[in-house]
């Protein structure tokens, strides 16, 4: 039934991503800690009940601001020639975030988040309804995410900020197409207990994900669970790669490639780490939580 299949959905796909503080303490080295808090994404409240802001690895129009020691490979983006020598053996040094859903809002009922208001003009009411101090850091992230949500869209593209499980379908049937099945990827370390930058060994060729629409979808900072979800004109491919740490960590890391970024700022901290400039396919991995909808696909090596 349509509710058994949301429930389903919810509890597999329900967001959660952070590190737990104890962990992050006796794990991380500064320079790993410096990586986490500048490029990790940092979705929902933390163990404070202060919400972290999003993550600046965000693939539209970011501004460069960047630890020159940081490289392009320790955060996961990569050139569209770099993914296609992935071959089995290769080794990455690079981070993955981890989600820790016991830190994270769930998504609120359909109806229940229907009626609370989610505008600029009504921000006041909302920190009201949520007893939400106006100069709280929580209260900025607010206005932020929210203000976010109504920037118009890129050119060739099609958003939304779903805030309920069904909305999100709706809009990805609705992309997709109404007789289409769909499903969701994503990056998955159902192994890995601690966040560190290790190197990788990619275990398997990159297998390529054929779709012919897809639907890219990317949790905000928010009171409860947000979505943004958006589809563009512009030529993407998504891969799968499989690969081990040196702890043994696996991960079957997602990468989606954006193959034309003309339209992105020159300033995008993409080119900045790749030296390269706008026009120029650009590769980065999705962290665990972020995900792909698409079509029942084909997989491939290349």
């Amino acid at each position: 039934s349509p509710s058994s299949r949301i429930a389903h959905l919810e509890s597999k796909y329900k967001p959660g991503y952070g590190v737990d503080g104890a962990e992050e303490k006796s794990s991380s080295s500064s320079y790993v800690s410096r990586l986490e808090s500048k490029y990790k994404p940092g979705y929902g409240v933390d163990k404070d009940e202060y919400m972290q802001p999003p993550s600046r690895i965000d693939h539209h129009n970011l501004e460069n601001d960047r630890d020159d020691d940081i490289g392009s490979e320790d955060v996961g983006v990569f050139t569209i020639d770099d993914v296609h020598a992935f071959n089995v053996g290769r080794k990455l040094s690079t981070f993955f975030s981890i989600r820790n859903n016991s830190l994270y809002p769930g998504f609120l009922p359909k109806e229940l988040a229907d009626s609370i208001p989610f505008s600029s003009s009504e921000i006041p009411k909302i920190l009201k309804f949520f007893s939400i101090p106006a100069a709280s850091q929580k209260a900025k992230v607010v206005k932020d995410t929210i203000r976010k949500c109504e920037l118009e869209p890129v050119k060739g593209e099609t958003k939304i900020c779903a805030t309920s499980l069904e909305s999100m379908l709706e809009f990805v049937r609705n992309a997709l197409g109404p007789d289409v099945d769909f499903e969701l990827i994503s990056t998955n370390h159902p192994t890995m207990t601690t966040p560190i930058l290790q190197s990788y060994t990619i275990t398997e060729p990159p297998r390529e994900i054929k779709s012919p629409k897809k639907v890219a979808c990317h949790p905000l900072p928010y009171l409860y669970t947000i979505y943004m979800c958006h589809y563009d004109t512009y030529e993407t491919k998504i891969f799968k790669v499989a690969l081990v740490g040196d702890n043994g960590d696996k991960v079957d890391a997602l990468i989606v490639c954006h193959i034309d970024t003309s339209a992105w700022s020159p300033k995008h901290v993409a080119f900045s780490l790749l030296g390269t400039k706008p026009g120029i396919p650009v590769c980065h991995t999705f962290t665990e939580g972020h995900g792909v909808w698409i079509q029942a696909s084909t997989i491939a090596a290349i």
